[in-house]
């Protein structure tokens, strides 16, 4: 018969400990900073797009949704229309902040090198 594990993380899964059912003394199963080598080997934990990835990511996200009005125009579905220009003002957004983060983890990697040499 296998035994019963309660499984506890009390500061919101930075730290898992698990103990048997029915006692109190608990055993750290994986800490914060292990999950973080374990997920990324040691790498970074963001993603530095260069600003030609951006580019080509939203470039087709554009180009889509501009079928899309077209379609919507072409075939007078208003509501489409509404939705499509709505997506757009959205994708504007969004692109907008994945330029500020790209760029904001651009430059803390680069503190953080030149803090290390």
């Amino acid at each position: 018969m296998t035994e019963s594990y309660i499984y506890e993380s009390p500061d919101g899964g930075k730290t898992v400990t698990r103990r048997k059912f029915g006692e109190s003394k608990k055993e750290t199963i994986q800490t914060a900073d292990e999950v973080v080598t374990e997920l990324f080997g040691g790498e970074p934990a963001v993603s530095t797009l260069t600003e030609e990835q951006i580019e080509n990511k939203f470039k087709t996200l554009r180009e889509t949704l501009k079928s899309a009005h077209v379609r919507a125009n072409w075939t007078q579905d208003y509501t489409m229309a509404k939705h499509v220009r709505e997506t757009e003002d959205l994708v504007s957004q969004l692109e907008h902040d994945v330029r500020v983060a790209s760029e904001t983890a651009k430059l803390a990697i680069k503190s953080i090198n030149n803090d290390n040499s």
